[in-house]
């Protein structure tokens, strides 16, 4: 008699968790993000020996490569915080910990995939970083002029963006290797590309994806579904 009311319990737990994974916002999934590359927005006056490149980049935002280049994001990492702290040890017993200042922000990786044969992407980072070390006399610009933005998002089922962060005053740090090889004859070529940024600020979600984009996607997170719900016991999914 005494197993009853605890296999209830059980029961009305389980049901519980289970109706939180079916609400829309019930867990966030990997594949279902969006990044939008934003490069300076100083590019209307280019001058100097950094013109070229600036207005190189300024022509790659007007002809949609850098929203291109946001989609074939594959890999990217929403990065965290860490505040500076002081361990106070003049006291007897456990030390404590002072936050001190402000908070420090690590670079970032993100990888890129399906790139043009042209060198289209590639060219882009590569102009970004001209607007910044000129190629010809390796003079630094202005701060303000390379400086961009970086936004992710992370998605829900309607392709809503739900969450996102935005890296302020970011600029392409380090444009990685492009490996290439004769003895992968199938394999679509990646580049990896490190942002620097001076802090990173939460964006207000709620709006959508482009359509061109959301069925990809929604192919995506059905086969993730089904691999999920395929690791639960059959038992449980007919709660």
């Amino acid at each position: 008699m005494a197993t009853k009311p605890l296999r209830g319990s059980a029961q009305g737990v389980l049901r519980e968790f289970l109706s939180i994974l079916h609400t829309e916002d019930s867990y966030a999934r990997s594949a279902r993000f969006e990044v939008v590359i934003q490069p300076p927005k100083s590019l209307t006056r280019p001058e100097g020996m950094h013109a070229a490149s600036a207005l190189a980049l300024g022509n790659f935002a007007k002809d949609g490569t850098n929203r291109n280049i946001s989609l074939k994001c594959n890999t990217i990492n929403m990065p965290g915080r860490t505040v500076t702290q002081y361990e106070d040890n003049s006291l007897m017993g456990p030390s404590r910990s002072f936050v001190t200042g402000t908070p420090t922000y690590a670079d970032i990786t993100a990888q890129f995939t399906m790139l043009n044969s042209n060198g289209q992407d590639r060219r882009f980072f590569e102009a970004w970083q001209g607007s910044a070390v000129s190629e010809a006399d390796f003079s630094v610009n202005y701060y303000n002029d390379y400086v961009g933005q970086v936004d992710m998002y992370l998605l829900n089922e309607k392709n809503e963006r739900k969450y996102g962060i935005r890296l302020q005053e970011a600029f392409p740090k380090t444009i990685g290797d492009l490996a290439l090889s004769g003895d992968q004859k199938n394999q679509l070529a990646t580049m990896d590309i490190t942002f620097s940024y001076r802090y990173w600020e939460i964006l207000e979600g709620g709006s959508t994806i482009p359509k061109k984009i959301e069925s990809t996607l929604g192919l995506i997170g059905n086969a993730i579904e089904r691999n999920l719900l395929s690791r639960i016991p059959k038992v449980l999914r007919n709660l």
